[in-house]
Formats: C-alpha cells, sequence, structure tokens
C-alpha cells in the first residue's frame, strides 16, 4: 500500500527520521521541500523528488503534496519558522502525523499545540546527523515561548488575520480555531480573538 511522505528541509537530521519511517515501513515514497539549491539537486541526485521553495508557502506545500499525505516531517534549522509551518502543515491535512524537530527544549508543547504528532530536540536525534550538516550547528538562547490570546484591536477589524503581524497564529471565531491561512476566515470581525506566539530571553 502506497503511503507517501514529505520532509521539509533536506537535512541530515530530516533524513534520519525518514529511514526510519523507510525502515519501519510507514512510507513507501517522498517529496522534499526545500529552498537550498544544493540540497536540490542533492535530493535529485538522490532520486528523490524535490519542490524548490519556502516551506511555510502554500502553493508550495500543495505541490509537494502535504494535503494528501501521510507523514509529515519538518526539519528546518530555525525554530520560529519550524512553529510556523507545523501549524500551516496540520491546516492543510488533519490525518497525517506530523513529526518536527526543534533545538529549544522548552518547544515540546507548543509545537504539540501547532499540530506535531511528535516533537524530537535537533540534537538527540543523533550526534553524528549534526556534524555532517553544510551549516554549523549553534545553540539558539535559551528563550521562553509562550501561546496567548488577544482581542482584535479596532483598527484590525475588518482585515485579514495575515496582516496582523507573523506572531497571529489562529482565530478563535464561535468557539473554534482557525489557522489564519485557512480561507474561510475571511474578514477579521470586533468579536474574534488572535492566537499569537510570543518569546523572551532567559532572564530577561
Amino acid at each position: 500500500m502506497r503511503s507517501h511522505a514529505v520532509l521539509i528541509g533536506y537535512s541530515a537530521r530530516g533524513r534520519v527520521i525518514l529511514s526510519a519511517l523507510f525502515a519501519g515501513g510507514h512510507a513507501t515514497d517522498f517529496t522534499v521541500v526545500d529552498t537550498d539549491p544544493d540540497r536540490i539537486a542533492q535530493a535529485g541526485a538522490d532520486g528523490v523528488h524535490a519542490v524548490a521553495g519556502e516551506g511555510w508557502r502554500l502553493d508550495v506545500l500543495w505541490s509537494a503534496g502535504v494535503h494528501n499525505s501521510d507523514h509529515i516531517v519538518v526539519a528546518v534549522t530555525d525554530d520560529a519558522l519550524a512553529l510556523r509551518i507545523t501549524s500551516i502543515a496540520r491546516s492543510l491535512n488533519e490525518t497525517a502525523t506530523i513529526t518536527t524537530l526543534v533545538r529549544s527544549t522548552q518547544l515540546h508543547e507548543l509545537v504539540e499545540y501547532l499540530g506535531a504528532d511528535h516533537v524530537l530536540v535537533a540534537d538527540r536525534v543523533g550526534e553524528w546527523a549534526l556534524k555532517i550538516e553544510s551549516l554549523p550547528y549553534e545553540e539558539l538562547p535559551d528563550l521562553e515561548w509562550a501561546v496567548t490570546e488577544r482581542p482584535v484591536m479596532p483598527d484590525e477589524v475588518g482585515s485579514s488575520p495575515l496582516e496582523c503581524g507573523n506572531d497571529v497564529l489562529a482565530v478563535v471565531r464561535d468557539g473554534r480555531r482557525l489557522w489564519v491561512e485557512d480561507s474561510t476566515v475571511g474578514e477579521l470581525r470586533g468579536d474574534d480573538r488572535l492566537v499569537v506566539l510570543s518569546c523572551t530571553s532567559v532572564g530577561d
């Protein structure tokens, strides 16, 4: 039975997860999404179908088949971007198993809240995988992350939630949480609430 997986970020860490999916018989083919021309070329050399583009763009994810895939692996190098991609991927596919790799140990609950089924800290995927990365691995500063709700401001009523800043993740309307990329959201209402992401450096 065919089982499709999408890997967003053709990194060594991501390939470790995909290898596990294949070894366990959970995936039979996969598509890669990446912005790096060298990684796209490497995927082609490896015989892997690749889509070049930003992993948070709806058209790119759709081209990769995220909407009907069985497994989605988010393995980008930036934690904030990983959070964003996870939430968008979940909005496109409610049933896929999403595995997200992050660097910060404090993000586990937050990434799950945004739609991930499995959250892995990058340096626990395998030290050897990090050493063969083309980009140097550096620990991010310790950050405290929080997801909160706020009311819609008067000047935001009638606008799209996508125009309210990159920290806005979703809209709460009539007791339902709608991702900002959901076309059914339309214009913001005065009684909507916005789900926003914030972080501060530990010790600030």
